[in-house]
């Protein structure tokens, strides 16, 4: 089976050979991998780290892991953080004050509502608190994400009418009080103290003991509170009620830690030790969140973020460079092919006040544990590690350190949008400098053929020798090998082209001896029988002389094609002379003539055109069947005059078509005749057309069998030459 090849270029071959370059992306893509595979083990190892220093720094110290309200045997499951803070709380409605002491707010949302309206979906609303305790206060931050903020009405008294805050609290003489707070505008805030079933709240009257400020915020609004803490006992509780319609004023939804209506629903108040919260910030990483826990699995203290394991992303194109700004607009077609990177949008278990993996409880056994868990759809994990804490070789506790795997995704999906931006690079430079080279070579391997092709003519004359190239390469030895074969093949053609003219010079002089010594035999008288010898030499002699002729004549044309000098003459008048003259010379064969009534100019040379039209009719003589006559007919147009001369007989072999017009090419068998036959007729009306800028083709008659030949000579010619 023949194989089938594919006609590419260099340029694309090479192109095709740059598409290696894509393996590069593959490459890229292993390395990531491999990267966050380090990165992952990396960061296993910093946790178990950041996990045995904590516990370390713990060890020993068993008065951490014992408060009184543990000791009272109090449920720690709903316990409210009450941060010890290091200085007293402005209340002005900010809260970047409670950051700057570290406190963390913690968010509560549509897992957590407690009451709602039967014709209402979840309420979209989200409560962010913080407790702090200094000195002889309570201090607490409500941060309320609400679309639509209802204040107090200034005509009513009520004030459960309105967005407002209730707060719960268990007091140290064991009385359960209720509060709300609630604003006609924002600015300074007094609690109100209500009835505790909720069933009297005509008789609700101000707790001057309990300020605030209420600040508005473009998504909701800042709460602050201050409390004495005398009145704060064991239990705590507070939730916000939404009120979104001003003008039916009804509760749409009640979100908050626990329902602060009776005793058993309020959380516990729970003050974390002072040194194990300063001992845990002082050791913890960033991005991470560390729990300390206490034998019985309840919450010591709890400090760190995971949200803040993410980098903020630097604006593209500000302060880089132009890598960085091409990069930043590749980024959106990369998105086609990878995804971004994952953000923690809510932070896992932010609420719990029980550690939810099962690492705790194998530290609580005296081993170190990790493991890893997935958060909710998401592709982050959070790796968590537990260290024992031990006293007198007894475990009183464990260190649960946590971090998220989302700053190593980040990572890879960074690194892969870089490596892939760089293969891209190195692809389109590769690829353009591939390009370039190839269009080079291809050029140069063009300018080589066409010179090759415009040193020989169609004829298959040599015209010019190639410059030779002066590159130091394979295409530069090639181009010198052209113009040494070149070279030589000039030469040889130069004595081709002399040879039969010295032929010509050396055979006519022992012709002239043999012709006079046979006219010298003549006179001396031969007997009769020697007649027919003498006969058969002289015959021989002229056919000989006939072959040199014929032998010269082609270089005699060009001599004379080069010393002739163009004319205007009527193109009809030359053919129809000679057509009158074929009559005679070739009878009994009849010539019929289609010509024009009015004269054909032509620029040119009329004795050519004229030798030119004896080849073509001789030719059509000598292949013409039966008593067909011999057409030759002349067409004008008023740019080319076309000759065309036409016989019946035989149509044009095969092989021979293409070089019909070439030199020494003949049709006719090799049998002998009268007349000696070299190939040189249509060589030379070939030479004659192209003398007049014209060309001369030959076909097979579309209507009769035989041929015909066409000569087409522009009427007007500009150059000369």
């Amino acid at each position: 089976m023949k194989s089938v090849r594919l006609g590419l270029s260099i340029r694309a071959k090479m192109l095709l050979v740059s598409c290696v370059l894509f393996a590069i992306p593959w490459i890229a893509y292993r390395y990531a991998g491999e990267l966050e595979r380090i990165l992952r083990e990396n960061q296993e190892t910093a946790v178990l780290n950041t996990a045995r220093a904590i516990a370390t720094a713990l060890n020993d110290r068993p008065s951490l892991f014992h408060t009184p309200a543990r000791d009272a045997g109090i449920d720690a499951s709903n316990a409210i953080v009450a941060y010890k803070l290091p200085q007293p709380i402005a209340l002005d409605g900010r809260l970047d004050e409670w950051l700057r002491q570290g406190v963390e707010l913690r968010a509560l949302g549509r897992e957590h509502v407690i009451e709602q309206a039967e014709d209402t979906e979840v309420a979209p609303v989200t409560l962010w608190h913080a407790v702090g305790v200094y000195d002889n206060h309570v201090y607490a931050a409500f941060e309320v994400i609400d679309e639509d903020l209802v204040y107090r009405d200034p005509k009513s008294l009520r004030v459960d009418t309105a967005d407002h805050v209730r707060i719960g609290v268990f007091t140290p003489w064991g009385e359960l009080r209720r509060y709300i707070v609630s604003a006609r505008a924002a600015g300074p805030v007094t609690a109100v103290q209500v009835p505790t079933d909720a069933s009297g709240l005509a008789k609700a009257h101000p707790e001057p003991r309990i300020q605030g400020f209420w600040q508005e915020t473009a998504s909701g609004f800042n709460l602050e509170l201050r409390l004495p803490r005398a009145m704060v006992g064991p239990r705590l509780g507070f939730a916000f009620a939404d009120v979104d319609d001003a003008q039916t004023r009804r509760i749409r939804s009640i979100v908050g830690s626990v329902g602060p209506e009776g005793r058993e629903s309020l959380g516990t108040a729970m003050v974390p030790p002072p040194e194990a919260v300063q001992i845990v910030r002082s050791l913890s990483r960033p991005g991470t969140r560390v729990w300390i826990i206490a034998a019985d699995r309840q919450l010591v203290a709890r400090s760190g973020s995971l949200r803040t394991t993410a980098e903020a992303p630097s604006r593209p194109g500000v302060g880089q460079g132009w890598f960085a700004r091409a990069e930043a607009m590749l980024r959106p077609l990369y998105r086609y092919v990878i995804p971004p990177a994952p953000t923690l949008a809510v932070e896992p278990d932010l609420y719990a006040a029980l550690y939810p993996g099962a690492e705790a409880d194998e530290a609580l056994s005296g081993r170190v544990a990790s493991g890893r868990r997935r958060i909710e759809n998401s592709p982050i994990e959070v790796l968590a590690t537990a260290h024992p804490v031990w006293t007198d070789e007894r475990v009183v506790g464990a260190v649960v350190v946590e971090e998220t795997t989302q700053g190593v995704l980040a990572v890879r999906q960074r690194l892969i949008e870089r490596l892939l931006s760089l293969a891209l690079g190195s692809f389109l430079l590769v690829g353009l400098a591939l390009f370039v080279f190839a269009t080079r070579l291809v050029s140069r391997i063009r300018r080589l053929r066409d010179e090759a092709e415009q040193a020989i003519d169609s004829a298959g004359r040599l015209r010019a020798v190639t410059a030779s190239s002066a590159a130091h390469d394979e295409l530069g030895d090639l181009s010198r090998s052209f113009s040494n074969a070149l070279e030589r093949l000039a030469q040889y053609t130069q004595y081709l082209e002399s040879l039969a003219t010295r032929l010509s010079h050396e055979l006519r002089t022992p012709i002239t001896v043999v012709r006079s010594s046979l006219d010298n035999l003549k006179l001396h008288g031969l007997p009769a029988e020697a007649d027919v010898y003498v006969t058969r030499a002289e015959q021989g002699l002229a056919r000989l002389a006939t072959i040199i002729t014929r032998m010269t004549e082609a270089t005699r044309l060009e001599r004379m094609m080069r010393d002739s000098e163009r004319e205007r003459f009527d193109l009809r008048a030359v053919v129809t002379g000679c057509v009158e003259g074929y009559r005679i010379a070739y009878a009994p064969k009849r010539f019929a003539l289609i010509a024009p009534a009015e004269p054909v100019l032509l620029t040119g040379v009329p004795d050519l055109i004229a030798q030119m039209l004896d080849k073509l009719a001789a030719n059509a003589v000598d292949f013409a069947r039966g008593d067909h006559p011999i057409e030759i007919e002349l067409r004008v147009t008023a740019q080319e005059a076309t000759l065309a001369v036409r016989n019946i007989g035989p149509r044009l072999p095969a092989e021979i078509r293409e070089r019909l017009f070439h030199s020494m090419a003949s049709v006719r068998p090799h049998s002998g005749g009268d007349e000696p036959h070299l190939g040189l007729g249509l060589y030379i009306v070939h030479l004659i057309a192209d003398f007049h800028h014209g060309k001369a083709i030959a076909r097979d008659r579309a209507d009769a069998e035989g041929v015909e030949v066409l000569v087409r000579l522009p009427r007007l010619v500009s150059d000369p030459g």
